[in-house]
């Protein structure tokens, strides 16, 4: 079998005498080929792994922009949540005090000074300034909006 491929010599049958100094050229373009398809795969590589990193950056925000929103929209679920309660026990006070002067019972007078007590607390959690400190306690609609925010590693 004669060597005819790339190789320096696969079979020595042919009695042709072949020395490293005829063979140093063709050393020299194989060891040249081999260096430049290894620096494609490499750069083929590196192009592919910063593509994948763009997509995963990509899909990370569109991920973050989600959890931010969330997030947001669960903090005005619970205050507009607080208000409907709200509502609908000042309308029960409001109620109650109406028919108070015709049947006045100790439970009830305790009850609706009770719960006057706990409307008045309750609505002073809605101010400006207690939905500021709750928003800033629960890192919500600021710069740190993305608090708790994982990334998915199943890219």
């Amino acid at each position: 079998m004669l060597g005819r491929g790339t190789a320096p010599r696969r079979s020595f049958r042919d009695a042709k005498i072949q020395r490293l100094e005829n063979m140093a050229s063709e050393i020299g373009v194989g060891l040249a080929v081999l260096a430049a398809a290894k620096t494609e795969q490499r750069l083929t590589r590196e192009a592919e792994e910063r593509r994948r990193q763009e997509e995963r950056r990509r899909r990370e925000l569109v991920e973050r922009a989600k959890h931010i929103e969330d997030r947001r929209v669960a903090g005005l679920g619970a205050i507009l949540s607080e208000l409907d309660e709200l509502d609908r026990l000042h309308r029960l006070i409001a109620m109650l005090t109406t028919e108070v002067p015709v049947e006045t019972t100790p439970r009830l007078t305790t009850f609706l000074s009770w719960a006057q007590d706990h409307l008045a607390k309750r609505e002073a959690r809605l101010s400006a300034q207690a939905i500021e400190e709750r928003f800033a306690a629960e890192h919500l609609f600021g710069d740190d909006d993305d608090r708790a925010f994982m990334p998915s590693r199943w890219y």
